[in-house]
């Protein structure tokens, strides 16, 4: 399958089973499952942002990375990128 959006999600993501997640399932994707299952496009041109995202999440305290921008910037390859490492 092509491009896969880790925001919308998909009837695979909505399977029958009992989630720990039920209310994130409804609103988002499993990207991290995405990426182990090769779904997702290979990350060019995003390394810095990347491992600034990671940097971020790897912290103690104000470990709460926000990606924001116009449409089209890159904020899914980011969050994507991650997801693959």
């Amino acid at each position: 399958s092509g491009k896969e959006n880790p925001f919308v999600p998909t009837s695979e993501s909505r399977v029958n089973v009992k989630s720990k997640t039920p209310v994130l399932d409804n609103f988002g994707r499993d990207v991290t499952s995405l990426a182990e299952k090769n779904k997702l496009d290979p990350v060019v041109g995003r390394e810095k942002e990347i491992e600034r995202v990671s940097q971020i999440l790897s912290r103690r305290k104000k470990n709460n990375p926000l990606l924001i921008g116009e449409p089209g910037v890159g904020k899914s390859a980011i969050a994507e990128g991650l997801a693959l490492r």
